[in-house]
């Protein structure tokens, strides 16, 4: 057998190889050597913690390099990571210049030049364009919006007084989806009465899934390896169809085309300063695009938006139904604002909802969209006065840690208790401890896009309805 002749020089190789990186990366491993963390496997690292982990046991996963002092040192393979699960740490790390970069799992998302995932030369461009589109002006003009799918909301709600108990995530989800048509893009498609409702969510959602695999999937990191798999094929399937149908939708409904020919200065013209128009005054300036590229802009908004807000309410509720009195509480303080069944509620409204923002609050402390946030240390970052992250090195954001941490909030930190965001404990917590829409320079443009909606969608479900279930908080 001839090959066995090849095996001592193959293993020589991957000794030169390995050694070889061992030295280039020295002064990179003596900062990591300052840094916490279990015990690594030769050539694995820690990729074997992440293998076959669900969205539903990251949680295990994130308490579990969270035990140990933060920053904790991460080997997934050869890639160096670290996780920092302080408020320090991660003020540090989201306010430095050199760490405005995403993390590679970003492109996971196949969105790789718009806002959320984009090279920091990019995204300073886009930012400067689109953040008009989330302006105080704005806001106002979209509350008639938010109200009007609400109501149609309320509708569908009302078929199911009384029935057996449900999921309403969908539900939820197409009335935020409206709203952000409307908004952002112009589009009146009434997804909420519509078929094709369901179908945007199946595609979407199954797509996601193979997002999260890939997130937890070290060997699928590489594309050259991942375009070989069955799950490539898969996700290229759904976000073509997805593509295809949804975003060609509002293609052609707001002649995106011709808008980026006829764009100039949004507000000089007396065009609203929405998503899309300031989106085609940017596109505008960087001259033609890739077909798909202008597809993934005009998705931004669902992608990030939609679901991201959808599922927070949905969290926010489901923690009502299942503390009545504190739904009951916060009932009382909305139709003391605004006691009108189908009233209408307005921008100064939703602020006088304090308690309703606390609770808000404490579902995304509880429940958190993005478990981590992921950045890419373009040079060394000092974190504190003895370590120090180095460059080239992918840092892990353990917001579910954080907002968990018995050090920061106390013996009820795993507890469903608003009273954590009076102001009083508030000011007692690092700024840092709470980071649902991130932090820094490249934190989340709509936060107050979101929270208007948020407060608006739940005011108007808990003014009509009581929410009860058999569902357990543990």
């Amino acid at each position: 057998m001839w090959w066995l002749l090849l095996v001592p020089y193959l293993l020589a190789g991957v000794v030169v190889v390995y050694s070889y990186i061992q030295w280039t990366r020295r002064k990179m491993y003596a900062m990591l050597a300052t840094m916490s963390g279990p015990k690594t496997l030769p050539v694995i690292g820690h990729a074997h913690e992440f293998y076959n982990v669900t969205p539903e046991g990251l949680a295990d996963t994130l308490r579990y390099f969270g035990s140990f002092p933060s920053p904790v040192c991460i080997h997934m393979g050869p890639l160096p990571h670290v996780g920092v699960f302080d408020p320090e740490s991660v003020q540090a790390v989201l306010n430095s210049q050199h760490c405005l970069q995403k993390s590679h799992q970003y492109s996971f998302l196949w969105i790789p030049h718009t806002i959320i995932a984009s090279p920091v030369h990019m995204w300073k461009g886009q930012r400067k364009a689109l953040n008009p589109s989330f302006g105080p002006s704005n806001l106002g003009s979209y509350v008639p919006i938010f109200n009007n799918k609400c109501v149609l909301l309320m509708d569908i709600l009302q078929q199911h007084v009384g029935k057996p108990e449900r999921d309403f995530t969908r539900d939820i989800m197409k009335c935020t989806l409206d709203q952000i048509y409307e908004t952002a893009y112009e589009c009146e498609f009434n997804m909420q009465l519509s078929p094709d409702g369901d179908k945007s969510m199946d595609l979407f959602e199954n797509f996601m899934a193979l997002v999260a695999e890939r997130f937890f999937t070290v060997w699928k990191y590489p594309d050259f390896i991942y375009r070989w798999t069955k799950a490539y094929r898969d996700q290229k399937k759904y976000i073509t169809t997805y593509f295809d149908t949804v975003l060609e939708k509002i293609e052609r409904h707001v002649d995106m085309a011709s808008k980026i020919n006829d764009m100039g200065d949004a507000s000089s013209s007396g065009k609203r300063q929405n998503y899309v128009n300031c989106l085609a005054k940017y596109l505008r300036s960087q001259g033609p695009i890739p077909r798909e590229e202008l597809l993934a802009h005009l998705g931004l908004m669902v992608f990030a938006g939609n679901e991201t807000t959808a599922k927070t309410i949905n969290a926010a509720l489901l923690l009502l139904a299942i503390h009545p009195e504190i739904q009951e509480r916060c009932y009382q303080e909305i139709t003391s604002v605004c006691p009108g069944e189908n009233e209408y509620i307005s921008a100064e409204d939703a602020a006088k909802l304090t308690y309703l923002e606390m609770v808000i609050k404490e579902s995304m402390r509880l429940f958190p969209v993005a478990a981590i946030l992921a950045r890419f240390a373009t040079d060394d970052v000092k974190i504190n006065d003895h370590q120090t992250i180095p460059k080239n090195t992918r840092i892990i954001i353990g917001t579910y840690q954080i907002h968990r941490d018995p050090k920061i909030w106390g013996p009820k930190a795993d507890q469903f208790d608003p009273d954590h965001f009076l102001p009083e404990n508030v000011a007692g917590r690092h700024p840092y401890s709470f980071i649902p829409f991130s932090g820094g320079p490249r934190n989340c443009m709509g936060i107050r896009y979101a929270w208007l909606s948020m407060k608006i969608l739940i005011a108007f479900v808990l003014r009509q309805y009581r929410l009860s279930t058999t569902v357990k908080y543990d």
